[in-house]
């Protein structure tokens, strides 16, 4: 499987899921402000990878964000997106996926003013693929 395979996958989750309106993924800061944005929205990114012994990881950060007004605390949104999160910590996690996922998946919860009012959460999930790390593999 590919990194285009998985960010793919990941765009469908993303996209089928009924409180989420917009997925991008990439660096997605300076399109915050951006009018074609519909929240609540997901964004994510690749952070990282590692060759394992017989393994390749890719680590991911998904945001799951919402507007919130300027005169109301963010906790109901943040707590409505931690609920999202949770429905894509098990997307990530549907045993029909061709990889698995670490045991733990860090959720952090965050409130942005700029350019917008956003609250949410950040999930970083370790998406692991069987790798035979043999040359022969390379074409």
């Amino acid at each position: 499987m590919t990194i285009n395979q998985i960010v793919s996958q990941i765009t469908s989750y993303g996209t089928n899921h009924p409180q989420i309106s917009t997925v991008l993924f990439g660096d997605f800061a300076d399109k915050l402000d951006d009018s074609d944005i519909v929240y609540p929205a997901m964004f994510f990114d690749l952070d990282s990878a590692q060759f394992l012994a017989k393994q390749l990881s890719y680590t991911f950060s998904i945001y799951l964000l919402d507007r919130h007004l300027v005169e109301t605390n963010a906790l109901e949104v943040i707590s409505d997106m931690a609920l999202v999160g949770e429905d894509m910590v098990a997307r990530l996690r549907t045993p029909s996926n061709t990889w698995i996922t670490d045991d733990t998946i860090n959720m952090d919860f965050f409130i942005e003013a700029e350019p917008d009012y956003l609250a949410g959460v950040r999930l970083i999930a370790t998406i692991t693929l069987p790798s035979l790390n043999n040359r022969c593999q390379i074409p």
